[in-house]
């Protein structure tokens, strides 16, 4: 049970973490697909990253004195909290965008923030260039890589996000592997989660119509 405090403030931060979410990820994005910037421009986005991150860090740390049972809202947030803790990892770095737009969706429902298909959209979206990038990041030198370029990237992060796995674009290092098995892993969830949700609006679409014929006859 929440407290009224902590609801408050998760309704009010809600949409500045969406928005924060964003910049996060565009600060994160556009130094890899623009390659090569200027030093100032890099390290201007990368200090917005480290910016944002610390308002979440802040975020969660205001959470954590509001919460009523500190215990229960640790065991539900544990893994976006590791996540967000641990600033410097290349890996945790390119997934970060997800963790915070996650993280603001799923603020208290009567906020109404996202329903399920645009929190399922946004979430894919945001996925597939993040990795994208991240990807790039790592397999753009490689020796024998298949990823050189913006397109190449974003082309291997949809049909890898699909789970079609054409074949011709694949990461070569093992950083690169680590963010495709991510990836694939996303990917698979997001399939289940649409599937699942068309499933359900298709049966209770079904379950009303039967209904309303059932009263018509009656």
């Amino acid at each position: 049970m929440q407290s009224s405090k902590l609801e408050t403030w998760q309704k009010k931060s809600a949409w500045p973490l969406v928005v924060f979410s964003l910049i996060y990820t565009f600060a994160y994005v556009y130094p890899i697909f623009a390659f090569p910037i200027s030093n100032v421009w890099n390290e201007i986005f990368h200090a917005v990253e480290y910016i944002i991150w610390a308002g979440f860090v802040v975020d969660y740390a205001v959470q954590v004195l509001l919460a009523t049972n500190k215990k229960e809202f640790f065991r539900s947030e544990i893994i976006s909290i590791i996540l967000v803790a641990v600033p410097f990892l290349r890996p945790v770095r390119a997934i970060r965008g997800i963790v915070f737009l996650r993280h603001a969706s799923t603020r208290p429902k009567d906020s109404k923030l996202m329903t399920l298909p645009w929190m399922i959209a946004s979430l894919g979206a945001l996925m597939m260039l993040i990795m994208a990038a991240a990807v790039l990041n790592v397999e753009r030198f490689a020796p024998n890589s298949t990823i050189h370029n913006t397109g190449d990237a974003l082309w291997w992060s949809l049909v890898t996000v699909t789970t079609i796995g054409y074949g011709d674009k694949y990461p070569v290092t093992g950083e690169g592997r680590v963010l495709a098995a991510v990836l694939i892993i996303f990917g698979i969830g997001l399939v289940a989660s649409l599937t699942g949700y068309f499933a359900s609006a298709i049966i209770k679409q079904v379950s009303t119509n039967v209904g309303d014929v059932v009263k018509e006859n009656k």
